[in-house]
């Protein structure tokens, strides 16, 4: 049993440093067998496919999946509170985590270039964990005229291309400099104001 687990996390491992170094286009069963240093039938006997494999690389690193039961957690202990710090929270972290995070950028971009099941089956389990946080907002801005599902929305989306479009076109997005500090901090300040103002405007 021992040896399975430590080959199935070489395996896993494998397709990080991949993405990482190579990109989503290199991660191929020889590619990611080699990688591991293991025979690439392990794969198919521990994961069943490729696709299963890469799928449990992304639940172990995809930030909305990987938060999914500590936000079940956040959501029954603040049912009594505001939960607009705790989307603020969620939101700003998010953006420490993916800027932090090349393999994810990558899956990202992969899962943005092209018509992919896996990718497709990734972001309806992202979705259903999101619309576990959307839930909770409900209660204060239902019959108003914010629909802060939009917002988030945007907010979301806006955070994945601004770094995305760092990344592959230089620091700067909107005069910001999104690789420094400085302009990390403003973009934070920006997600919790955003926050603000749609509940204060609801």
């Amino acid at each position: 049993m021992k040896n399975k687990e430590e080959t199935k996390r070489r395996l896993i491992n494998a397709v990080g440093e991949i993405l990482k170094n190579e990109g989503y286009s290199a991660l191929r069963v020889n590619n990611i067998a080699r990688k591991a240093g293991v025979n690439k039938s392990l794969i198919y006997r521990y994961f069943r496919t490729l696709e299963y494999l890469i799928e449990a690389y992304v639940v172990e690193k995809d930030y909305w999946m990987t938060f999914s039961n500590s936000l079940n957690d956040l959501i029954q202990n603040n049912r009594s509170l505001s939960s607009q710090p705790l989307v603020t929270q969620l939101l700003q972290n998010q953006f420490t985590f993916f800027l932090s995070e090349p393999e994810m950028q990558r899956l990202i971009h992969w899962e943005l270039s092209g018509q992919s099941r896996l990718m497709t089956s990734i972001h309806n389990a992202r979705e259903s964990n999101g619309q576990k946080l959307l839930e909770m907002t409900d209660e204060h801005f239902k019959n108003k005229k914010i629909n802060f599902r939009a917002v988030s929305a945007l907010l979301v989306g806006g955070i994945y291309y601004t770094i995305l479009h760092t990344r592959s076109n230089g620091g700067t997005f909107c005069d910001i400099d999104v690789k420094s500090s400085d302009g990390q901090n403003e973009i934070l300040k920006s997600i919790e104001q955003i926050v603000e103002w749609a509940y204060e405007k609801s």
